[in-house]
């Protein structure tokens, strides 16, 4: 038995899907634990109702069973009670079963003896696992009993293996689907610069080609992140503002990128356009700010250091830090980045209108 459970185990956990693995239990576990038929139940927690059924190929059995034995089954209830593996055999006397409406369902096919196991997925009821035998045959033995414990335990875990990976996916394609409806060009990376996901906008206007490795070739969007990238790996930077210039196309924009966490080799970047072209954005007239801190807010909406700022504008670095510090108090921001997308969203919308 120690063979075959170790096979049966292996098979589930070799599934992907959670389909996968009940077929996975359904070709295997009738080497485990000898019966005319295998199903599984996968029930609702609230109202117990069906939600699929599952069995080998022995006349749909489960369909009839539905149809004619789950409201009145000793055993079903029993599991669903005590939390706990039980056969038919051990349950009632052979005139109480005889007349349950299980045993009449079971008998349609042929089979008499009933066995059942509950299922249970993070310490949340799934189902049960069933198995019937046909009269002339002996019925369940209290060591299949115990091993049916063990196979809906193995079951549980594959299940819960699946469910997660499931989950997971759907979580992937919804994310990836509403990225894809961004007007933002979006680009996830490895700190080496490796590319792991760009969205439709990226691809389409500032998209990064990759070999087959995923590793960016030379370009004006890939030079960018890889300096990026280096600056995160070995100065410990957080974020990172670059321009951002497309010689071939005439193009500008400012890329932002973010280290994710530190526990994360994944950063995301995003790209904000100039729409004028080669000129940059201009910065939207604000009441809240001087002359002196429009043109410094300009000037940082243009990727520069504070070291290149001071340069531009004839101050000391501290008093850049200083116009700085105003500016970010009076437009309500808290970040470099966060103001070039204040200006660069504030500056659409007066293009545009």
């Amino acid at each position: 038995m120690n063979i075959r459970y170790r096979q049966y185990s292996d098979a589930l956990h070799s599934a992907g899907s959670t389909d996968e693995v009940i077929t996975a239990y359904l070709k295997t576990v009738g080497e485990v634990i000898p019966a005319a038929a295998h199903g599984v139940y996968e029930l609702d927690t609230a109202s117990l109702s069906v939600i699929r059924s599952r069995s080998n190929s022995r006349g749909n059995w489960l369909d009839l069973y539905e149809e004619y034995g789950r409201q009145d089954d000793p055993v079903l209830q029993f599991v669903l009670k005590q939390g706990r593996a039980v056969d038919s055999s051990r349950l009632l006397s052979d005139e109480q079963w005889e007349s349950s409406g299980a045993r009449k369902a079971l008998s349609f096919r042929g089979l008499a003896h009933s066995l059942e196991a509950p299922v249970v997925v993070s310490g949340v009821f799934f189902g049960t696992i069933n198995l019937a035998r046909p009269a002339e045959f002996p019925a369940f033995s209290s060591a299949e009993l115990h091993t049916a414990s063990l196979v809906s335990e193995q079951l549980a875990i594959a299940l819960e293996r699946a469910l997660h990976h499931e989950t997971t996916g759907r979580r992937v394609s919804t994310l990836e689907r509403t990225l894809d409806r961004l007007g933002q060009a979006v680009i996830v990376t490895t700190l080496e610069g490796q590319v792991l996901y760009q969205n439709r906008t990226a691809l389409r206007e500032w998209g990064v080609e990759v070999d087959v490795e995923g590793s960016p070739l030379p370009g004006a969007t890939a030079d960018a992140i890889v300096t990026a990238m280096s600056e995160f790996r070995g100065l410990g930077k957080r974020v990172s503002i670059r321009n951002l210039e497309d010689e071939r196309l005439n193009r500008r924009a400012v890329m932002k990128s973010y280290r994710l966490s530190d526990s994360e080799d994944t950063a995301v970047s995003l790209i904000f356009p100039y729409a004028d072209g080669p000129a940059a954005r201009q910065l939207p007239v604000w009441d809240v700010l001087t002359r002196r801190e429009q043109e410094i807010a300009q000037l940082v909406s243009e990727g520069l250091t504070t070291k290149q700022i001071s340069g531009r504008a004839f101050i000391s670095e501290n008093t850049t830090k200083q116009h700085l510090k105003r500016i970010f108090v009076k437009t309500g921001v808290s970040s470099r980045a966060e103001l070039i997308q204040l200006i660069w969203t504030s500056g659409h919308a007066n293009h545009t209108n």
